[in-house]
């Protein structure tokens, strides 16, 4: 009798210890997605993350700069804190991992950095985005992004085709014809972001770089970051020297006429 209760009570310790383990794994099958953070991703891409995956409106708000902007296209430009902070909490796919393809220091007096980074989403879908990030009140904040799918085809076709029209834009920004410069190499629709508001079209830049037109002007670019996103957009950080020696962003969209122009032009 004693044998059968000993026997008894082991089976149902087995059972028991079971059921604990079967409603362990159930609760982490239920949680959250966990983000992955590479060694190059930072605190502050953490905090972002957070603040999107829990749709927390405070949080993001406070990830921006109160005069930030976020650029969808040149007819949906989101600007400001709150704004940029209300669209992530509408479109609330979450981050299921995150990483810093490239990050370099433009301003350090300014405490701006340019950084290229990759994220993937809950629905199995990945982008590139480029972000400036400014330092303030000792808080690192993003100022600047813009974002786009990435789809990456043809990586080996494409970089030369963006060579070379790097190659004629400092050719003709060196000839010091400013109109001709913006015809050939910037997409209508151009836009041009240096911390003020957002210059818009090829004729308002072609003003905005009138000063290229003095003759003592010259300018080298040399890419230090060439990330083609998609079939139609690639991301480039660089490093400009002679007349200008900061770090400049070009965001380049391949149009109708198969050529690459620039959609988007920033530097500080």
């Amino acid at each position: 009798m004693k044998l059968k209760v000993i026997l008894l009570l082991i089976v149902f310790l087995s059972v028991s210890g079971c059921k604990q383990q079967e409603s362990k794994n159930q609760n982490i099958s239920n949680s959250n997605t966990k983000v992955v953070q590479p060694k190059k991703t930072l605190n502050n891409h953490t905090d972002w993350v957070q603040a999107i995956n829990n749709n927390d409106i405070t949080a993001l708000k406070n990830s921006y700069d109160a005069n930030a902007i976020k650029i969808i296209s040149t007819d949906s430009i989101i600007n400001g804190s709150p704004q940029i902070a209300n669209y992530y909490g509408i479109h609330k796919n979450k981050i299921t991992s995150i990483e810093s393809l490239f990050s370099v220091e433009a301003n350090k007096a300014e405490g701006i950095t340019y950084e290229l980074i990759k994220y993937q989403t809950d629905n199995r879908k990945e982008y590139i985005q480029i972000v400036i990030w400014k330092l303030k009140d000792k808080k690192v904040i993003r100022e600047f992004e813009f974002t786009e799918i990435s789809r990456v085809s043809n990586t080996k076709i494409q970089t030369p085709e963006i060579v070379k029209r790097r190659k004629l834009w400092m050719e003709l920004c060196n000839a010091h014809n400013a109109e001709n410069l913006v015809k050939q190499l910037y997409s209508e629709n151009t836009m041009y972001y240096n911390h003020k508001p957002i210059v818009k079209g090829r004729e308002s830049l072609v003003k905005e770089y009138g000063y290229m037109n003095n003759k003592k002007y010259s300018l080298q670019l040399q890419p230090k970051k060439l990330e083609i996103v998609n079939a139609n957009f690639a991301f480039e950080i660089g490093q400009c020297s002679g007349s200008y020696g900061g770090k400049y962003v070009l965001i380049w969209k391949k149009q109708a006429d198969g050529n690459w122009y620039i959609y988007i032009d920033s530097n500080i």
